[in-house]
């Protein structure tokens, strides 16, 4: 399916992030990157945008995404883009002659709502819209967004003034061609030539459906709706199924902050990882120092070290980077990290009881860190399966381990608790693992 994507308005009224709309960066991404790549991730590779306000800029970054993105794009100008919406759909015409997806340049959503579309029978003639039936929507604005009013499925009525809504116009649409001969006639009946005008003209024949959606979605309009998107994409990356305690708790609400930052920089996940990794390997070298300042310097460094571990998948899924690649080089760094952690501290504990038994307890940290990390995705997915989502005992309780005994001046106690934690809780997956097939 051909998806059409209006980008022709100034937007004035979010000037303050940027002079052209469909290029303001939220989160370090285009606002019209983000719908095509939300689209893409539904199935849609081939794309017609209307350019308008500085077209020549949006043209030119659309030809680069192109390339980037290994998809289709076709560029169609709109010379009166000062006018209502329904005419930079009208300038697709020619290019839409089977149905299509009608999605804005500003509006963000999730790839549920598309799907949902996608579900949807839609006979000749017709276009459906997905309509947002949570009145108390709180990514709403409801003084400037368009109000709908549908009812077995129809839509009965919709602008932005009506009084008796039961729904709000996401502006996602499914249409036929018939989409341009209502423009036509609304033009020429109500000399009216937004979207919502034709809407009303096809509701007369009751060729105006709606299918209800509850996913996410936000019209990128002003200032106040930028930091409402930025605040709800930032939260989306809390609560990830692979989280423990500490990184549910104290890791991710750090590290989130500092992926809002790095998203505005030329920096990749994979870069994150490795400085992550390269902490880790400072504080290792503090801890084999055999001093006590160094020893809880070292605990503060290797606590960052895991929050910043945080980040490299936050940017990448903020900035669509992410890959099977990415998420299998941070696990090799994490072990290594693991192992010079751990054994820096036995080196520090050996340094002021060379015994054989300090030898010993930290080899079984380290062991026991490894299987650990070896047996958790089976774990996790029998876990998920069979009681669904607990707390997990994972690399971020062990860092923090770390920490807390660093800086306490406990480094030998930490030995003997991670050893026995680790592996008592290898030996727990391996006994309720058995019987999995």
């Amino acid at each position: 399916m051909k998806c059409l994507i209006i980008a022709a308005g100034q937007g004035t009224r979010l000037k303050t992030k940027g002079e052209v709309k469909p290029l303001v960066r939220l989160l370090g991404v285009p606002l019209i990157e983000r719908v095509i790549r939300t689209a893409m991730q539904s199935g849609v590779w081939e794309f017609y945008v209307v350019t308008g306000y500085q077209g020549e800029k949006v043209g030119s970054f659309l030809k680069q995404l192109a390339k980037r993105l290994n998809i289709a794009v076709t560029i169609i100008h709109n010379e009166d883009w000062k006018k209502e919406n329904g005419v930079s759909v009208l300038k697709a015409k020619d290019a839409m002659t089977e149905p299509f997806l009608l999605l804005m340049a500003d509006h963000l959503y999730d790839t549920a709502i598309i799907r949902s579309l996608q579900g949807r029978p839609l006979n000749k003639g017709e276009v459906i819209l997905a309509v947002d039936t949570d009145k108390n929507n709180p990514l709403v604005d409801i003084e400037d967004v368009t109000k709908v009013r549908i009812k077995n499925g129809h839509i009965l009525n919709i602008g932005k003034t009506i009084d008796d809504f039961n729904g709000f116009d996401t502006g996602f649409f499914i249409c036929t061609p018939a989409i341009f001969e209502a423009l036509e006639r609304a033009c020429k009946i109500h000399n009216d030539t937004t979207l919502s005008a034709a809407i009303r003209v096809l509701a007369e024949d009751k060729h105006a459906k709606s299918v209800q959606t509850k996913g996410f979605w936000i019209d990128v309009d002003d200032k106040n709706a930028f930091q409402k998107a930025e605040k709800t994409l930032l939260d989306s990356l809390q609560g990830k199924s692979s989280d423990g305690p500490v990184s549910l708790w104290l890791n991710r609400p750090v590290s989130t902050r500092l992926s809002k930052v790095l998203v505005n920089f030329n920096i990749t996940p994979n870069q994150i990882s490795f400085f992550s990794f390269m902490l880790s390997i400072v504080a290792a070298g503090l801890f084999a120092q055999g001093d006590y300042l160094y020893l809880a310097l070292g605990g503060i460094v290797a606590q960052f070290a895991s929050i910043i571990d945080g980040s490299d998948g936050e940017v990448a899924r903020l900035k669509y980077l992410s890959s099977d690649y990415g998420g299998w080089f941070d696990a090799v760094l994490d072990r290594y990290a693991d192992a010079f952690l751990l054994f820096g501290l036995t080196w520090y504990v050996y340094n002021h009881n060379p015994t054989s038994i300090v030898l010993g307890v930290g080899f079984l940290a380290i062991i026991g860190s490894f299987m650990v990390s070896y047996t958790a995705d089976k774990h996790d997915r029998l876990m998920a399966n069979r009681i669904g989502q607990r707390m997990r005992m994972g690399r971020d309780v062990r860092v923090f381990l770390i920490f807390l005994g660093a800086v306490l001046n406990q480094p030998y106690a930490l030995l003997i608790v991670i050893a026995v934690l680790m592996n008592l809780e290898t030996i727990r997956r391996i006994v309720i693992c058995r019987n999995d097939k």
